[in-house]
């Protein structure tokens, strides 16, 4: 649990896959790639599967993907 959870605060997810994911189960909807939830809900997207791209921003560092390198432009 992190600090923000703990003081009862918003936690930040992301999908990377689907900017508009409706994940009806637990009533989460992305909007741009982006949703806050409270704590309850933030532990239930932490079981959904990683290939659906769907990661906590500022925490969750088992569920983070490596980065992938940008290809610099041609010129």
């Amino acid at each position: 649990m992190t600090t923000r959870e703990q003081e009862g605060g918003t936690v930040k997810f992301v999908s990377q896959h689907y900017p508009g994911l409706i994940v009806r189960d637990i009533g989460v909807r992305f909007s741009d790639g982006v949703a806050d939830v409270d704590p309850k809900t933030a532990a239930e997207l932490r079981k959904l599967p990683t290939e659906l791209g769907v990661r906590e921003v500022g925490g969750g560092a088992a569920r983070d993907e490596p980065a992938k390198p940008r290809r610099g432009r041609a010129e």
